[in-house]
């Protein structure tokens, strides 16, 4: 994954909110605290709402935050951070030979980001399709959001971007902004656009009220109404408990509903989600990327005492065409990993899931060797393609000695 956009953001950022002298700052190093303060403030009392304290925001008004320092405590550190987990995302996709075929081939690109926020999953769309398209190619960005203030900020950040990737490349890219003022929920009033190569779900789901009823159903209308047939549906949660687990209930609700549907990450096979289905209710399915954040978000968590090396978070991508992540392979078969490794006496274990379950999956130290190192050195997220069928334990499976193992990972999961 590439940050130079990333960076160029931040410190636009810093120069229309917090002025020149603090640019000034930020060019040479850290920026003073006096000018960062308030924001740190604000930060602990965001991160306390969308994680401790959430009825504060299911209490308050849509994108109440925008309207007080908190929108700063947003922009400078949950921006960065949900920006390098859709380019995770974007990047899985970008590993598959076929979809970045279908990708390079095209010209006209539609990318439709409801409940956009800033606009975070569209600007890391804009760089992942610069890095892909050799030539000039138009953009069609549809942005849908409740509130005014964030969407003016994306539409701002977003011209801002292709400005940038502009002067940065030879060929020029078109960019053509859409912005809505309205509800997530209702497809039906979205601007008309033609159908989308990229949707975007990010951090929305789990901001939906509950009365409002369970999102499966207005979720298949976007999918039948604006995906299109080689598109992607992304679906990017917070890894909590809560939010994870209603996401999982909606991925199997899609897949029920809509038959022609496939998911092409994480899970390597189709059909009810293995974790739900055979796992204790305290599970929750979710990755984890390590990064090396930005300057200004490595000054905040220094300031608060936030940690951001390490994002975590729950997702899913949707397809019409059948692709998936991990395309059958001759005599291998893949397990994702979704649990950290467990070391006890004599053996390694960890939580993974496969074509027909979701179990903990054992390897004894007696039965390590080169070949199934990839083992205890894969990281949630990653897939361990199996040379042949783990052995029943009482816990789970059992690696045994003959069985090779290799490590796939999503191209470029580190930033560092």
């Amino acid at each position: 994954m590439n940050n130079d956009l990333l960076q160029h953001v931040e410190r636009y950022l810093v120069e229309g909110l917090l002025g020149p002298e603090a640019l000034a700052q930020y060019d040479r190093g850290p920026v003073g605290k006096v000018f960062l303060r308030p924001t740190a403030t604000a930060l602990v009392r965001l991160s306390d709402d969308f994680t401790r304290e959430r009825q504060n925001l299911a209490e308050a008004a849509p994108g109440d935050y925008w309207h007080d320092t908190r929108r700063l405590a947003y922009l400078f550190h949950f921006l960065p951070r949900n920006y390098i987990k859709a380019a995770w995302v974007l990047a899985e996709l970008g590993g598959h030979p076929d979809v970045v075929k279908e990708l390079t081939a095209k010209s006209r690109f539609t990318v439709l980001d409801v409940g956009c926020g800033p606009g975070t999953s569209a600007l890391a769309t804009l760089s992942f399709l610069a890095a892909l398209q050799p030539a000039a190619f138009q953009v069609r960005i549809v942005l849908v959001e409740m509130s005014p203030a964030a969407l003016q900020k994306a539409t701002d950040l977003l011209r801002q971007a292709a400005d940038w990737i502009n002067a940065e490349r030879r060929e020029a890219m078109t960019l053509h902004v859409t912005p809505h003022v309205g509800d997530a929920k209702s497809t039906g009033r979205y601007p008309p656009h033609a159908a989308a190569d990229f949707i975007w779900l990010s951090n929305v789901l789990n901001e939906c009220a509950p009365e409002d009823g369970p999102p499966a159903a207005w979720v298949r209308e976007l999918v039948r109404d604006h995906l299109a047939p080689d598109g992607s549906l992304c679906v990017v949660e917070p890894a909590l408990h809560a939010s994870a687990r209603a996401a999982m209930q909606l991925r199997d609700a899609l897949l029920e509903d809509l038959s022609e549907c496939g998911i092409f990450a994480p899970c390597t096979a189709n059909g009810p989600c293995r974790m739900l289905a055979g796992r204790p209710e305290r599970d929750w399915c979710h990755v984890a990327l390590t990064w090396q954040p930005t300057p200004l978000v490595a000054q905040l968590d220094a300031m608060t005492g936030l940690s951001s090396r390490v994002q975590k978070f729950f997702y899913f991508v949707l397809r019409r065409d059948g692709k998936r992540a991990t395309e059958a392979r001759s005599g291998r078969t893949p397990w994702r990993v979704i649990g950290d490794l467990q070391r006890e006496k004599g053996r390694e274990k960890r939580l993974v899931c496969g074509p027909d379950r979701c179990t903990l999956l054992t390897r004894f130290k007696r039965d390590r060797h080169s070949g199934n190192e990839a083992f205890s050195a894969a990281r949630r997220g990653d897939v361990l393609w199996l040379s042949s069928a783990p052995a029943p334990l009482a816990d789970g499976l059992r690696l045994l000695p003959h069985i090779q193992v290799e490590r796939q990972t999503v191209a470029s999961s580190t930033t560092e």
